[in-house]
This record gives C-alpha cells, structure tokens and sequence, in this order.
C-alpha cells in the first residue's frame, strides 16, 4: 500500500501540531470498564441469580472525549472542552480522567439534574475466556436547559478568537448541540471564518453549514438519500453526493468507507484514499474519532485535504490495534505506521 503523502511531510504536519490550540463541543462520555471474575460468583442468597464480582475497574475518554483525548496525545498548546457535566460521582471522577489525558475543563458546564454521559462494560471473565455482557448507559430524556445552552454558545464564542479549529461531535440523540446550539454554531462558523470548524454528527450532519463534514458511509448515505436503504447506496453515488454538498458548503466532505478508505470531496473532485490494511484482531471502536481528531489537526497543519486524509488513515491504523479500549495515536506511533507501510 502506498499513500500519496511522503515521510518528511508527515513529520512536518505532526510538528506543527505543537503550536494548535483546538476545542471539542459535544456529548464528552466517560467508558467504564469492570471486570468481573465469574469463578468467584456464588449465588445470591436474597435473589435466584449468580452476582458479577467485579475485581478490576477503569476509565477512560469516550464519545467527544475521545476526539479530545486523541487529540490532546498529538501534543498540541491546548485542547479545551465545551460540553455539559451533572452534579454527580461521574462527573467528578470524568473531570479527574481528563485532566490527566490533558484536556482543559476551563469552560465546561455543570447543570443540576444533567446526567454526566458514561457508558458501563460489564467484562465477564471465565476460566477460559472472557465475553461482555450488556452495557450500562447512563443517558439523559431532557434537553438542557435553554439557560445552559446560552452559557455553553457564550462559552465558545469567548473561547474562538483563540482557537485554530473547533471540533463539533454531535454524537448523542439528546445532548449538548441543540438544534439552538446548532444555529449558534453555524452563525460562529461565518464570524470567525478563520478558525477551522469540523463535524462528525451521526443524525444531524446536514444541520451544519460552513465546516467540513466527516460522516461515515451509513450516516452519509442516509443524509444524502434519506428514503433509501443506506446499504443499497452506491461509493460513486456518495461519491457525487459529496461532490454536490461540498461545491454548494464550499468546505470539504471526507465519507470514511471502514476497512475501504476514505472519500476525499473537494473543488468538484473525489478521491479514494485507501485504508491502511490491519491483520486481526482489530478493535474499530472509536476509530472514527481517531480520523476526526488527527483529520483536523493536519487540516490546520496546512495540510491538503488529501494528505489530511492520509495522516488520519495512518492514525486510525494505529489505534484499531489496541483491543478492548478506545486508544489514541501519538505522533510517534503515526511515524512507526508510515514506516510500517514500505
């Protein structure tokens, strides 16, 4: 495989990403991960049922956090967060998770009765194996308040005339980015046209205006073609679609394609940057963040939209690697993935 982007420019992009400073707006999760020794479970004396006896526990970045926390492993000046944390023990243990990943909580937001988002995975372990069972999400039903939507728009605006790129990952049905937040956003987009704006939203990308978009095929496929099955959409058909979207939005459209590559949409052309082939196992979990992440960072590097596209591939092929976690990828490992290549 060969990417149309040499060593020296990927090493020149990756130290220009000392000098950025980029925010995150969007649902930041925290994933918790408990392991549980299902050869010690006895069965409950009060209920007919066999306890998971957890024995190990961790934390890490998830959803928004996790575009956060791959970028804040790239080096940049700073990274700071714009997202809506509850008055609960999730919260203040997230808080103390992305301090040290190294993102700045300088203006996140606490609401009364807001649930901090945290996804629980229950890990059941056996003599031989080990399987996981269903998930815990901790999820809100109630928008926030219109108060807290003002603070947060409020909060960005102060904070843009300092940032290189704002990130918006719109990754939950009921979250952070409001349709009142979504206008604010596109209205800042025009303001400081400056700044690079970039979103990922699974629902909503047809919603933003003035960014590049990076939907992946499903989520394209159903914005561009809503009656249709997004199985039954065509790469050229996404590929026009993008084409379309990007001479009317005049900003790039990147269409993640898996294990396929990447649809580069930009000045009326399209362009398939392969994948980087990874042997199995492989844990694509979070690999979309990695590309957000490392996508924006060369796009404000000076990258070109193509060999922006090259270095979050490289990215991503690092972090598929690393099973059972989410995972970043350093500048160092994005060298090793290059070198890999040849």
């Amino acid at each position: 495989m060969e990417l149309e982007i040499s060593r020296d420019r990927v090493n020149a992009l990756l130290a220009s990403i000392a000098s950025q400073r980029i925010g995150v707006i969007g649902d930041l999760t925290m994933d918790g991960y408990w392991h549980a020794d299902m050869t010690r479970s006895q069965l409950s004396r009060e209920t007919p049922l066999y306890p998971r006896p957890v024995f190990r526990e961790s934390y890490s970045p998830g959803g928004a956090a996790n575009v956060a926390w791959n970028l804040a492993d790239l080096r940049p000046a700073s990274v700071f967060a714009f997202t809506v944390f509850g008055e609960d023990w999730r919260g203040e243990l997230f808080r103390q998770v992305l301090k040290k990943a190294g993102v700045r909580l300088d203006d996140v937001i606490t609401q009364p009765g807001w649930m901090t988002p945290f996804y629980g995975k229950v890990i059941l372990m056996g003599h031989h194996g080990q399987q996981e069972d269903a998930r815990l999400d901790f999820i809100n039903t109630e928008p926030i308040k219109p108060e807290t939507e003002q603070a947060l728009i409020a909060k960005v605006k102060a904070r843009l005339p300092e940032l290189d790129a704002l990130v918006v990952a719109d990754y939950q049905a009921i979250g952070v980015v409001t349709p009142e937040v979504t206008k604010a956003l596109n209205q800042l987009a025009i303001e400081f046209s400056k700044t690079l704006f970039v979103v990922d939203s699974r629902e909503r990308v047809g919603n933003f205006r003035n960014m590049v978009i990076k939907p992946n095929d499903i989520e394209a496929a159903r914005f561009f073609f809503p009656t249709r099955d997004p199985a039954a959409v065509s790469v050229d058909e996404l590929s026009q679609a993008g084409i379309d979207w990007q001479k009317t939005n005049q900003r790039p459209v990147y269409i993640t394609l898996g294990h396929r590559g990447c649809l580069v949409c930009d000045q009326g052309n399209v362009k398939l940057v392969p994948a980087v082939q990874v042997p199995p196992p492989v844990d694509t979990v979070g690999a979309g963040d990695t590309f957000l992440a490392s996508l924006t960072a060369g796009l404000v590097g000076g990258a070109t939209p193509v060999e922006a596209a090259c270095l979050a591939t490289l990215a991503t092929g690092v972090t598929i690697r690393k099973l059972g976690v989410t995972g970043t990828a350093s500048s160092q490992e994005i060298l090793a993935e290059y070198d890999g290549l040849s």
